[in-house]
């Protein structure tokens, strides 16, 4: 299966197999969630990432929304965008 997640993504050069692994992990478990199940599911993806010490740097960052999004749904597509747009004015009005 992890062939069919990166097929039309390029992996970062520098990013570790452990990285790897859990994303592969994570988009896998992604796919056919409904709306409503991705805010929850990405916040315990946050806290796992954490509990395995996982850090991303922003390109990495940038890379997982990508390959997430290449694995989804329109309609998730549009709810990650709106995600997105949350999380830059929340960080923005630091």
């Amino acid at each position: 299966m992890e062939q069919d997640i990166w097929k039309n993504i390029k992996l970062p050069e520098d990013m570790s197999k452990e990285k790897i692994d859990f994303l592969t992990q994570a988009i896998e478990g992604s796919q056919n969630l409904k709306k409503q199940e991705l805010l929850p599911y990405l916040t315990r993806l946050i806290r796992v990432s954490k509990e395995k010490q996982l850090t991303f740097t922003d390109a990495e960052i940038q890379f997982i929304i990508a390959a997430i999004r290449n694995n989804s749904s329109p309609e998730q597509n549009k709810y990650i965008d709106q995600l997105m747009q949350e999380s830059q004015k929340h960080h923005s009005s630091r």
